[in-house]
């Protein structure tokens, strides 16, 4: 299968996102932790910031 240029260079970027966090595990934490409920909402955040992302991306490429 060929790819073009730009699907070769988002396949080596995600390659380099993976790999820059393989080591890298949270820590497991449950609801008496101090840190849960500071941590979830830093997840929440996090995955609201890459859906948002995510959206402006396509409106982009869309040319929106």
């Amino acid at each position: 299968m060929n790819l073009t240029a730009e699907e070769q260079e988002c396949k080596a970027k995600k390659l380099r996102h993976f790999e820059a966090f393989e080591d890298t595990c949270p820590p497991y934490l449950t609801p008496k932790d101090d840190e849960f409920y500071q941590q979830k909402v830093r997840t929440i955040l996090i995955l609201k910031a890459e859906i948002l992302t995510l959206g402006m991306l396509v409106l982009r490429s869309h040319g929106m």
